[in-house]
Order: C-alpha cells, then structure tokens, then sequence
C-alpha cells in the first residue's frame, strides 16, 4: 500500500496531529484583556427564517444582558418569513427590521449591516434565532474590543445535550470545534476563525470588510475574507452562546450535510489560491488553509485505512488517533461533559459511517447544494 503514503499523511496524520497540537496549545493560557470603563454601543443582531417556535425565548434572553440597557439592542431580521417570527420578536421587545429579497443568511446579514452602520453602532454581536446568550457576553465583546480586537469569536455549546446520544455527541463536537479549537489557535497566533453563531465585529471591520459572503457556509467564507485583509478574529471562552441541536435523526442529516457539502464548495474554490497566497509570504493565507482541513469523521477513516498498511503506515495511523482521542478528551473535560465519553465511544462508529453514507449520498442525489432550513423538534 505504498500508494497510500501521501493520502494518509494529507488526509489522515497531518490533521490528528494537528488536532493534538491545539489541545495542547489550549492549555497555556487564555487571553483575558482587561475590563473596559468605555461601553460601547453594541447591537445584537438575530437571523430569522421562520423562527416563530423559539424567537420569543431567544429574545427575552438577549434582553438580559450585564449591560447598561442604553448602550445595547436586540434586533431580529425577520427575512422572508411567512410565520409570525416578526409579531412574536417585537412582542418580546426586539426591534425588528422585515426583509424580502433573495434568501440566505449571509445575504440578510449584508443587507442589515449596510443599514446598521450608517448610524451610531460601535459593533454587532451575530446570534442564531435558537440560542441563550451568557449574561456577561456583551461586557466581553466589549472589553476586547476596548483592548482592540476587531473581530471576536465567543465559546458556543448545546443547550440541550442530554436529549438523547445524538445531542450528546454534537456537544462533544462543538466543544472541540467551537471551542477547545479556537482556544489552541488563539495560543498559537493563529485567528480563530467564524463558526456562524456569537461572533462579534467592530464597525470598522464592517467598513473595510462588507459581509459579502453568499454561500451555505458564509462564516467560513467571511473568514476568508478577513484574512485577505489582514484582520485576525480574537477568541473567549469568559462567555458563551448554547443553541438547540436537533434530535432527530433526519434533522441532524439536514444540518451534518448542509455544513459538509458547504465546507467542500469553499474548499474547491479557494484551497489553491490560498496555498499560492501562503507560497508567496501572505502570512494569513495559512490560517485560512487551516479552516479548510477535512471533517474529523474523514480522518479517522483514513487513519482506519492506514491500520492496513505497513508497519510504519500502522504506526503513523496509531499516532493519529492517539492525538485525536486526547484533543477530544480535553474538548470534554473543559468545555463538555467527561461523563458522557463512554456513550459517545458506543455509538461513535455508527455515527461516523452514517454522517460519511448521508453527505455521500446527497452529493450522489444532488451536484448542487443549496441552504436548507434545520426543522425544529
């Protein structure tokens, strides 16, 4: 299997190992500025496609910030609903600005921004229409933002992980993705990336980069953007955003297959030109190839794979996963749930070859892929 050397180490060694050197980074501290006298005025800023089961919840959350009630605002962007998720949200004390146009959460987001700015904001806190927000994240935001950080990723987790064995494994995936992750980025220098929900961006970030990003995956492609113009995202876990998981098992195909098959549009569009960005000396460039690493579920196949090879081919598979299990457990030991390791670890195979079978298939049913709303339960 000498063939296989160089799918393994791209595909397989190179990320584990990669995945282990961030657990590792994680643990040597954690940038704390200090606490800002100067409030900013911060408006928070709800997505909303037909919302109407959770805005309501979601609203009166946001409402309950530490934070000086003149200086912050929710508001929801109700974009092409045809339920009550207006009525409820304005009901709830949210301002609400209704938009028709064409769909898609990055476009709703351009669209509200170029209006935002135009008056007295300092920055925008992005929440998704499912979520509870920590009491203190706006005082976070703010004292980065103070110390000056341009852009901010907050810690986001589960609100619901205990539903069932499918929830518990998505908490377990976000607090390495969401958080454990950006956390060993943020130690090594390295910009911590946008994951779509609790990102926070200062006015003038906004001004010089327009959040112009279209795709299903537009945080990743906002990122990208970023980068191009040199701007790093800081990270914190002082405060954190949880939202509902679906439950169900043809939800959860929804979601898994729609951030897959956006991860793979982004890849194909823009590894090369990063990779010759990077060849040329554009520092950046490199921390945008690494939010384009293959899903985890990939790796551990390919380092499955590998168990087949050779003797050094098996020793570099054993390494792999090694690195994997350690990131995974202090992914779970700071930011999820040790307990629920042997549970995971039951249904973990199944979980794999399920996930990898749903986004294989929807590539064989449809070539292009478009964003597809996650059904509530």
């Amino acid at each position: 299997m000498n063939w296989f050397w160089l799918p393994l180490l791209v595909i397989g060694v190179l990320p584990a190992i990669y995945l282990g050197v961030l657990a590792l980074a994680a643990k040597c501290g954690r940038h704390r500025p200090p606490a800002a006298t100067r409030k900013r005025r911060i408006a928070i800023v709800v997505p909303a496609y037909n919302e109407q089961q959770l805005i309501s919840g979601t609203v009166e959350n946001l409402r309950k910030q530490n934070y000086p009630a003149e200086r912050f605002a929710v508001w929801v962007i109700a974009d092409n609903c045809t339920d009550d998720t207006a009525a409820l949200a304005r009901a709830a004390g949210a301002e609400v600005w209704e938009r028709q146009g064409e769909p898609g959460k990055g476009q709703a987001l351009h669209a509200f921004f170029t209006r935002l700015i135009q008056q007295d904001w300092d920055a925008v806190l992005v929440v998704d229409a499912d979520s509870r927000l920590h009491p203190q994240a706006l005082a976070v935001c703010n004292d980065h933002l103070e110390s000056g950080a341009l852009a901010l990723l907050l810690r986001s987790g589960v609100l619901n992980p205990d539903v069932n064995w499918r929830t518990r494994m998505l908490e377990w995936s976000l607090a390495s993705f969401n958080a454990l992750r950006p956390c060993g980025k943020m130690s090594l220098g390295i910009s911590a990336g946008i994951t779509g929900n609790g990102f926070c961006l200062a006015r003038q970030t906004l001004e010089r980069v327009p959040y112009l990003a279209s795709s299903i995956v537009e945080d990743i492609e906002y990122h990208l953007m970023l980068l191009e113009a040199d701007i790093k995202v800081e990270f914190s876990d002082q405060a954190w955003v949880k939202s509902h998981m679906p439950t169900g098992q043809q939800a959860a195909n929804t979601q898994r297959v729609r951030w897959e098959r956006g991860r793979w549009q982004i890849i194909k569009a823009h590894f090369i030109p990063l990779l010759r960005a990077w060849a040329g000396g554009q520092r950046r460039a490199f921390d945008g190839l690494l939010d384009l690493l293959p899903p985890v579920s990939l790796v551990v196949l390919a380092l499955c794979i590998g168990l087949l090879g050779t003797p050094a081919q098996r020793l570099l598979s054993g390494i792999g996963f090694l690195s994997i299990v350690y990131h995974y457990i202090e992914a779970a030991r700071h930011y999820g749930n040790l307990s629920s390791v042997p549970s995971i670890a039951i249904h973990l195979p199944y979980y794999i070859l399920q996930k990898t079978w749903a986004v294989l298939a929807s590539f064989i049913r449809r070539r292009q892929m478009s964003w597809q709303r996650t059904e509530r339960d």
